[in-house]
């Protein structure tokens, strides 16, 4: 199985006031050329962690990785392929870029190297709501990007934030209608999720008209040819992000650079789960080492070996957070009798809800379950003290590995 690449950049013009990743406004942090170095030792180091020699996907994320120089995201690039990796010839490579931060010569270079997909945080066209956000680009800005991205008829998505402190419905629909202008390849829609008490939290449309946006978006990107394959992703048939694809469906990925997580399917019945640090200087100094196994190089707060509750629990919210859901078997080939029956007797439950259905062998969100799908996944959580409905317990003592 060919392996998925992602790639943290952790460098923004300003941070958004809605974002809690590991990123940094660009001149508080040391320089991108002391940080790429150490993401390119942390490939060679462990490169040999992983039985995968191909790559199906490579996705730079950020922060903001068309903000550094072009040469230093091409560098990352050829690193792993002089460490023995090899580009499937249809891979996906995938770059994160925002408004202002592109121009013809960098698209260029990225061509040259290989990129094929780029991702645009819009957010949207409302240069009173880009403030509110915190936002430095204008809507400019963005139809600059979005016109450059058009003239070498790239394979593109950007990114629309929606239910934002003041907005109307009627706001929306002046973003929408910019939207079917374009009409891009794909489009990531979000709806503002802020802890209760930020600042972004009040002033914001009540829920009602919450999910009167959240129809209007995905009636108006239907009729331009966008159909929706995730609860917050559309696309033209055939160009959905493979990349983001892998997430969904229990496939491993290595994560690169800081605060990156990766997964393992191969490791143990129900995987492994890694992550680096989000402190610089820390991981700065774990990119130098080098070892035998993820579980000996990072500390044991830094990893963790999935019990067989915890890979259920995944399992059912990353297919069902998929238009195309959950097969009733897939299950089967990765838990025992007693989980799966678990599971299925909690998908029946939640079907006489109206929440999910079973549609030509595939359990799947409604659309009242695509409303609340928090509350969903909350009732496709297991515990490991959950009990199988004839009431064995799910995890048996021999499920456990050893580390």
């Amino acid at each position: 199985m060919a392996l998925a690449v992602y790639v943290h950049i952790p460098y923004c013009l300003q941070r958004c006031r809605y974002c809690d990743f590991a990123t940094f406004e660009w001149s508080e942090i040391l320089p991108p050329e002391r940080y790429v170095p150490q993401v390119l030792d942390e490939i060679r180091r462990r490169r040999g962690f992983w039985p995968q020699t191909e790559i199906r996907t490579l996705y730079f994320g950020g922060g903001t990785p068309s903000l550094i120089a072009p040469e230093l995201i091409v560098a990352i690039k050829t690193e792993l392929e002089n460490s023995g990796f090899r580009f499937l010839p249809d891979a996906e490579l995938t770059l994160e870029i925002n408004p202002a931060t592109l121009d013809e010569a960098k698209l260029n270079t990225y061509m040259e190297a290989g990129f094929n997909r780029f991702s645009v945080g819009a957010q949207t066209f409302n240069d009173r709501l880009l403030k509110v956000c915190g936002r430095k680009h204008e809507a400019r800005d963005t139809h600059e990007t979005l016109r450059l991205l058009g003239q070498y008829a790239l394979n593109y998505s950007f990114d629309l934030l929606f239910a934002l402190p003041s907005q109307s419905l009627a706001e929306l629909d002046e973003d929408l209608a910019i939207v079917s202008e374009y009409a891009p390849p794909h489009l990531s829609a979000y709806c503002l999720t802020v802890p209760e008490g930020h600042p972004m939290s009040r002033g914001r449309a009540p829920e009602e008209e919450q999910v009167a946006m959240f129809d209007r978006i995905e009636a108006r990107l239907r009729m331009v040819g966008l159909a929706k394959y995730e609860i917050s992703n559309f696309a033209r048939p055939g160009l959905e992000s493979r990349h983001n694809s892998i997430y969904w469906s229990d496939e491993s990925y290595w994560g690169l650079g800081l605060s990156s997580h990766s997964y393992s399917r191969e490791e143990g019945p129900f995987g492994l789960r890694f992550w680096n640090p989000k402190n610089l200087a820390q991981y700065e100094k774990q990119s130098a080492l080098g070892g035998e196994s993820f579980q000996t190089l990072l500390p044991p707060d830094q990893w963790e070996r999935l019990e067989m509750h915890e890979a259920m629990t995944d399992f059912g919210h990353m297919h069902l957070r998929t238009m195309s859901g959950l097969p009733e078997d897939a299950a089967q080939g990765k838990f025992p009798k007693p989980a799966v029956a678990s599971l299925t007797a909690r998908l029946k439950e939640l079907q006489k809800r109206g929440w999910v259905k079973l549609d030509n062998g595939r359990w799947r969100l409604s659309r009242e379950g695509q409303l609340i799908s928090n509350k969903v996944f909350e009732e496709l959580t297991f515990l490991a003290s959950d009990r199988a409905p004839d009431g064995l317990t799910l995890l048996a003592p021999d499920s456990y590995c050893a580390v």
